[in-house]
Formats: C-alpha cells, sequence, structure tokens
C-alpha cells in the first residue's frame, strides 16, 4: 500500500488516481497520522439506483427511470 501526503494529493492528484485506477490503494497521511485510503471501487459498488435519491425518493413516477426520461424528452410540440 502506497502512502501520500495531503500536500501530495493536493499537488499529484492526477498521478495519485492514476495509481489507484490501476489497482493500487493509497494512504492518505496529515501530519504524520493516516486520515484515508484511496482505493478502486469494486465492481458491486458500482451500481447506483437512481430511484429514491434526494429529493425523488418516494415518488410513484420514478419507478422506471428510463420510461420517465423518455416521456419527458418527447416533443412537446407538433410542428
Amino acid at each position: 500500500m502506497k502512502t501520500a501526503t495531503a500536500k501530495d494529493l493536493r499537488n499529484r492528484a492526477s498521478a495519485i488516481l492514476a495509481r489507484v485506477r490501476k489497482g493500487d490503494e493509497v494512504v492518505i497521511t496529515m501530519r504524520g497520522k493516516s486520515i484515508a485510503v484511496m482505493k478502486p471501487m469494486s465492481e458491486i459498488e458500482k451500481s447506483f439506483s437512481p430511484v429514491g435519491f434526494g429529493i425523488w425518493k418516494g415518488r410513484k413516477e420514478m419507478t422506471d427511470v428510463k420510461k420517465w426520461l423518455d416521456e419527458r424528452r418527447k416533443e412537446r410540440h407538433r410542428r
């Protein structure tokens, strides 16, 4: 596991994120103490269901997000 200081993260964020993308875990330290771990997301963690998120939670028309979006994207006026 690699380590990087908060200053390293601020100055070399893209290089550190590239290491994480490749599968490395990076411990972020501040003043000599570990404060965070950056690690790649697993396939299971990547799933995200927008239904029930934030202000949309509990809305009946949001049970099928694709259908809801298609309705909103249809032409409203015929030409």
